[in-house]
């Protein structure tokens, strides 16, 4: 059993926004009923962006602030089994192109179906085109 997380789940994880506890409890659940996370290697600079606007755009978190939250995904990404853009590139491609939908999304759906696991994301938009292909989870 796979539980693949998207960026907008990293970021929930290591920054306290809104649905941030929810994504928490939801990820130890499936942790304790033996599901093993993975992600996509793009999933760490979408990541990486959010925080930079949280510093930059929203002002809600320093840079102080911000490099203690970069240590909390670092140690959160060396627990995950990262998949390579590269091993779905044409099942991603497919996918975008089928759905009009963007190729970093469809990363995430080539992804979690490759790996058969649970896509786990708080991106409605993502949900619904990965409804149709692999098992879904959108964070309320």
């Amino acid at each position: 059993m796979s539980l693949l997380l998207d960026s907008s789940i990293l970021v929930k994880l290591v920054v306290n926004e809104k649905g941030s506890e929810d994504a928490r409890e939801t990820v130890k659940k499936h942790l304790r009923e033996g599901y093993q996370l993975h992600t996509v290697d793009l999933a760490l600079p979408e990541a990486l962006n959010a925080l930079w606007k949280h510093v930059i755009i929203h002002t809600d978190l320093s840079e102080k602030q911000a490099e203690h939250v970069i240590e909390d995904l670092q140690s959160i990404w060396m627990g995950l089994n990262v998949v390579s853009s590269h091993e779905v590139t044409y099942r991603a491609f497919q996918i975008a192109v089928n759905n009009r939908l963007t190729v970093y999304d469809s990363l995430f759906i080539a992804a979690a179906k490759c790996q058969s696991a649970k896509l786990f994301t708080a991106d409605v938009k993502l949900f619904k085109a990965s409804e149709k292909h692999v098992d879904s989870l959108l964070l309320q």
